[in-house]
């Protein structure tokens, strides 16, 4: 069993929403080779963010039935543009309920699956992150108290996995998992020439990776394993 994250897969939606404008060509096609190739059913993958294009939920289905048959148990994180999550968990849990690789959904809670306990959030721009390129993929606007709210839904999820901690059955590892760049360990939103602002490595005692698609190569990162 093993741990990849990807996130920014962009994922078309009933919208048909194409990438090859952003120079993604053929997307998601290099992507799902890449993931059916490395990943094994038992492997579990987070999903970090701007998971599709899709702007209500009733968008998003063939999307998720995309995610669903990829092999791999899911985690996922709500992006800046996955505007289709909507705020009410119990009608989030509802959409996701057919899609059974889909074990877990980081709205102000965390999952535990396998030996990984996983808290998460969508974060924002901070105030002190280094300017983006603009664009349909750049930057957001600097909003405190999107950042000030983000926060304490992290806050709910690592109360959580430290629940789920306490309960599981075996030692497991945590890890957090978040779309936006700042204080993160797995994130994504970065892409093209935004990528070089992102951290990659080792700080704290703390790894740090990007796993948006086109920084990743379109194919999953192995976290674990």
């Amino acid at each position: 069993m093993r741990l990849f994250a990807i996130a920014d897969t962009h994922l078309p939606s009933s919208r048909k929403k194409g990438m090859d404008v952003f120079g993604w060509t053929g997307h998601p096609r290099p992507l799902q080779r890449a993931w059916d190739e490395l990943v094994n059913a038992e492997d579990v993958v987070i999903v970090a963010g701007d998971i599709s294009w899709a702007t209500r939920p009733s968008e998003v289905e063939e999307d998720l039935r995309w995610l669903d048959e990829r092999p791999g148990r899911k985690v996922l994180v709500r992006g800046n543009h996955d505007f289709w999550w909507g705020d009410s968990s119990a009608k989030l849990k509802r959409l996701l309920e057919p899609y059974r690789t889909v074990e877990g959904s980081l709205h102000n809670s965390a999952a535990l699956v396998g030996r990984w306990v996983i808290a998460g959030s969508r974060l924002w721009t901070a105030p002190e992150a280094p300017p983006l390129p603009g664009g349909e993929l750049g930057g957001e606007d600097v909003r405190p108290h999107y950042v000030e709210r983000e926060c304490r839904r992290l806050n709910l999820s690592i109360e959580d996995a430290l629940r789920l901690e306490g309960q599981a059955p075996i030692a497991v590892t945590r890890v957090v998992a978040v779309h936006f760049a700042p204080k993160v360990c797995v994130y994504g939103h970065l892409h093209a020439a935004g990528i070089p602002a992102g951290f990659v490595g080792s700080e704290g005692g703390v790894r740090y990776v990007i796993a948006s698609c086109d920084a990743a190569g379109f194919s999953p990162v192995l976290l674990d394993g």
